[in-house]
């Protein structure tokens, strides 16, 4: 067994890199945290400075100088990072909140992976202001600022640009005592009319095996971490008052408490508790389009207790979603990570309240969760080199016996090489839980097994991108601790790219060509597309798509007519200067799908997002989505038209005060002409919400805030307020 698992890692080899090497600090050695780099130890410490450009041009020394340095002690791991800039008076150094230092700003990332393997790494940002982000990273999934860990930064401004520090304690790291290397991985990112990454592995900007470029940390025999421990204990406080479409009031006074335990009994471990947990969220949702679809809207989970491990929950499809779970009454959940291998257990019991995703082939039902369950997640993964081998398994169980879904599988990643890799999973459910429409709820029914099959291949190359995925799943297969919205279907998609770069500020113009084919199980077309585009890669960090989509073909129920739409599709995207630092566009114009009424009419979509830096101690973000489509064949005035915006700003008092205040506006308008039966003419919501923080470290934080919506509709004018005090503090 020994003999083939040395077979398998040797075939799945990961490419070799350069080295750096850390310094263990003596008794009487210590580095203050001051962003400066002026301490004794670091001018023992080795400094490395062999940095690559990774974009705009990769695979070429860096003109910007950079280096790190790395030392330890008993408790911490310290990081230096040094960033030389030929025009430092361009610097980008603003207030930013924790996990918003995004690329309209100067910042370095490191990346930590302490498996040496190159699957996933913990990262840590800081700019120049010394605001931070942090979180998990993987090829497959990218970077999730979910998880926050309890580290140290600190940036100070030089003559010839900046300079940083980290001090992250090792109780903060997941980590196994075994004999692997730890790999680290530094990106400097900063925006000069382009956007610039450098880093300390000669990364391909066309890689999708990132973290297989990080090089080995010698030196360091990380310590041996006794159980280290904290509880969390929170208290809100609220005062609500409703006042309904006929004039009455309620009122509703709260104070709830509750805890959150966490255990570290040896590095790799990690026990989680959480008794009656606050999952009240201060981020509020941005509104969505949601009324003119035929399928649920994803939203990303952001509550705490269920982020400790959020990226081993992972995988090639959505068949784990915390946000599953609407209302825990407790929670427990344990993770491990080995040297190679990981896994994570999660048991909740959800008071219910919210709905239940219940899928189809043409578009997806909800069911009321009018009852209390016991929902389990559990996954792990087995690495053997450049592959990674997965199974999953859920359960959610309806109290009194009304019925469980459960899903159990497992699926393989496998980076083939540079420039190709291979996922696929098979999961297979069991459902006695079924929708009765009556009851507008789940009850229980036979049993009925279902499937879920996927792969997908990408291969990326200097001179194209290749990326195919298959997908079959059966009309009896669900998820409930996940997302999946669509079953009983069968699909193919593919994108297939010609790369054609250029030295010019127009660094690439790549044609391109995007499909997709969707039948049902018994071979009727669901969806199928045919998009021709073009892919411009340009100045100030800006990317262009310009999309003809000809013939789109959507069935909206089985044996109904096929609805052709042609229309265009633009998207652009780029960082024009300082004060508009983030501007995103998407646009189609042509035909549209009225899904309410089954038709196809003229009409549009509009989507806008500005990120602007007004003051370097003001963030101002703002989103806009709209959408509308005419009466097609009863009438050419305008049918349907869905808007929605957000409006969201941060003053900065200082680095760890705050005040946001958030607009959000929703309207719907119907034309009764274009329909058959009544509608609401008129659906107007809005939410305001002004909140101050007080953050004085991760888990120590005092808000105190207020929010007024009220909606109003052809039946009347809705309103509620609230007044809410939130404080909690990590022993």
């Amino acid at each position: 067994m020994h003999k083939l698992a040395y077979a398998l890692a040797l075939a799945f080899a990961l490419p070799g890199q350069a080295a750096i090497n850390a310094l263990q600090l003596g008794a009487q050695q210590g580095i203050k945290l001051d962003g400066k780099l002026d301490d004794a130890a670091w001018q023992t410490t080795q400094r490395y400075d062999t940095f690559y450009e990774h974009t705009p041009r990769d695979k070429r020394p860096a003109e910007q100088p950079t280096a790190m340095r790395i030392a330890y002690d008993k408790q911490y791991l310290y990081v230096a990072l040094e960033a030389i800039d030929p025009k430092p008076q361009e610097v980008r150094e603003p207030f930013s909140r924790r996990d918003k230092v995004l690329g309209d700003q100067d910042f370095f990332v490191f990346y930590l992976d302490p498996a040496g393997d190159g699957k996933a790494a913990q990262f840590f940002r800081v700019n120049p202001r010394g605001a931070v982000g942090d979180g998990m990273f993987t090829d497959t999934g990218g970077e999730d600022f979910s998880p926050d860990y309890d580290f140290e930064a600190a940036a100070s401004r030089t003559d010839t640009g900046w300079t940083a520090e980290l001090r992250i304690p090792f109780s903060a790291l997941a980590y196994n005592g075994g004999s692997k290397d730890w790999k680290v991985m530094v990106l400097r990112s900063l925006t000069r009319g382009d956007r610039y990454r450098l880093t300390s592995g000669e990364a391909p900007g066309d890689t999708n095996c990132f973290l297989c470029y990080s090089m080995p940390l010698t030196g360091m025999t990380p310590p041996q971490q006794a159980m280290n421990w904290s509880i969390t204990p929170q208290i809100l406080a609220s005062r609500a008052e409703k006042t309904h479409a006929n004039g009455s009031k309620t009122h509703k006074n709260e104070v709830d408490l509750a805890v959150d335990i966490k255990l570290r009994p040896r590095p790799d471990w990690v026990l989680d508790l959480t008794l009656n947990p606050d999952f009240s969220q201060v981020e509020l949702d941005a509104p969505v389009l949601a009324g003119n679809s035929r399928f649920a809207v994803f939203l990303p989970e952001k509550r705490p207790f269920f982020l400790e491990g959020a990226d081993l929950l992972q995988g090639p499809t959505r068949a784990i979603h915390s946000r599953a779970i609407t209302d825990p009454a407790w929670g427990a959940r344990a993770t491990w990570r080995g040297e190679s291998a990981d896994a994570t257990v999660l048991t909740t019991r959800d008071d219910g309240g919210g709905l239940v995703v219940v899928p189809g082939a043409y578009g997806n039902g909800y069911a009321q969760q009018s009852f209390k369950s016991q929902a389990t997640i559990a996954r792990g993964s087995l690495r053997l080199g450049s592959a990674q081998l997965g199974g999953v398994f859920t359960d959610r169980s309806l109290e009194h016996g009304r019925g469980y879904n459960r899903v159990v599988g497992g699926d393989l990643a496998w980076q083939v090489d540079d420039t190709t890799r291979v996922r696929t999973q098979l999961l297979a459910s069991q459902t006695t839980a079924l929708y009765d429409s009556a009851a507008d709820a789940l009850m229980r029914g036979d049993k009925r097994d279902g499937h879920s099959f996927y792969a997908d291949i990408n291969n990326r190359t200097a001179a194209w991108s290749l990326y195919a995925q298959v997908r079959d799943i059966g009309r009896d297969f669900r998820a409930d601790n996940g997302f999946i919205t669509q079953t009983g279907v069968r699909s193919f998609y593919s994108e297939m790219n010609l790369i054609f770069e250029h030295a010019g500020a127009w660094r690439e113009t790549n044609p391109y060509l995007n499909t997709e084919y969707v039948e049902d199980r018994e071979g009727e077309k669901v969806f199928s597309t045919l998009r021709p585009g073009l892919f411009l890669a340009g100045p100030y960090d800006s990317f262009y798509n310009l999309e003809w989509r000809p013939n789109q073909q959507t069935r909206l129920e089985a044996g109904g007519p096929l609805l052709k739409r042609d229309y265009v599709h633009l998207f652009a995207d780029g960082a024009p200067s300082k004060l508009l630092n983030r501007l995103t566009a998407t646009v189609q114009l042509g035909d549209q799908i009225d899904y309410e009424n089954s038709r196809v009419g003229k009409g549009g979509y509009v989507s806008l997002f500005a990120r602007m830096r007004l003051h370097e101690r003001l963030e101002v973000e703002q989103v806009l989505d709209k959408v509308w489509v005419d009466g097609g064949p009863v009438t050419k005035e305008r049918a349907y038209s869905e808007l929605a915006y957000q409006w969201n700003s941060i003053w900065h008092f200082t680095a760890r005060d705050t005040a946001r205040f958030i607009w959000q506006h929703a309207k719907v308008e119907r034309n009764p002409l274009a329909y058959t039966g009544a509608v609401n003419r008129d659906d107007t919501r809005n939410t305001w919400s002004l909140v101050y923080t007080h953050q004085q470290g991760l888990g120590k934080a005092v808000y105190v805030g207020a929010t007024l919506a009220d909606n109003r509709d052809d039946g009347g004018k809705r309103k509620q307020n609230e007044l809410f005090v939130k404080g909690s503090w990590t022993l």
